[in-house]
Formats: structure tokens, C-alpha cells, sequence
């Protein structure tokens, strides 16, 4: 069987699968380096019946955009470089949303916004955010 690096890689040669696995597969490639439980790992092992294949972990990828990470610690610097404002409120939004246990309205717009700028200045710290969550009157109520 081939890494999963090479198979994601037939993927993206058929024409069928290409256009999503184009932009997709990148961003997990990068995070080779953890297990599905988040547990960190230097190879890749797969077991088929009694064989056992052990594949070196590859996390170096190409984002959609064409620039190279390896990695997630490359992929945590290209986020913040990159696409900090994007991640900041992607992140903000989702965390609010299941803080709130409903779809975010255009009403949360203003609370967002606050808490997208609050959480970039605080270096993107994860604890931060939820704090200002937690603290602020969307979450607490009128």
C-alpha cells in the first residue's frame, strides 16, 4: 500500500477527484505529523492483516496559493503571516457560535468584530479568546 502522501496524490492526477483534493489535501499533509488522536508520530504505520507497513512521516506540502510548508509549525507561521485576520475570525466565529449553541446572525456581527480584534492583539492566544467569550454580553446576555 502506498503512503498516504502518494495516494492523495493519485487523487489529485484524476480529473474526477482533482479540484477538491487540490485545495484540501494540502492543509492535512502538513499535520502528518500527529496520529488521528493528536498524538505526535515520526512514521506512518499501517497494519494489513498480520503485514505491517511503516512509512516515514512527509508533511512537507504545497498550499493552494504555491508556497511550501513542512510541517505544523510551518503551517501555524504561514496561517499567522498569511491569513492571520482570516484565521482570527474564522476561529472567533466558530468558538462563538458553540459557545452561543446556535448559527451566528448578523446581529452577533459587532460582538465578532470585537472579539476577532481583542484576540489578534492578544497574539492569537486560544485561552484569550475564550475568556472575551465568556466575559462578553453575546455569551452572558442582556
Amino acid at each position: 500500500m502506498l503512503p498516504l502522501k502518494q495516494q492523495l496524490e493519485l487523487h489529485r492526477d484524476n480529473a474526477a477527484c482533482a479540484q477538491c483534493h487540490r485545495g484540501i489535501d494540502p492543509w492535512g499533509i502538513a499535520l502528518e505529523g500527529y496520529d488521528a488522536v493528536g498524538l505526535p508520530r515520526r512514521e506512518i504505520v499501517r497494519r494489513l492483516g498480520e503485514r505491517v507497513e511503516r512509512h516515514p512521516v512527509d508533511s512537507k506540502a504545497t498550499l493552494p496559493d504555491g508556497a511550501t510548508v513542512d510541517g505544523e509549525r510551518a503551517l501555524a507561521d504561514y496561517l499567522l503571516e498569511r491569513r492571520g485576520a482570516q484565521f482570527a475570525r474564522t476561529l472567533a466565529s466558530k468558538m462563538l457560535a458553540y459557545a452561543l449553541g446556535r448559527s451566528l446572525e448578523i446581529e452577533d456581527e459587532p460582538a465578532l468584530d470585537e472579539l476577532t480584534e481583542k484576540f489578534a492583539k492578544n497574539k492569537y492566544e486560544l485561552r484569550s479568546l475564550v475568556t472575551l467569550i465568556v466575559a462578553s454580553d453575546a455569551f452572558r446576555g442582556p
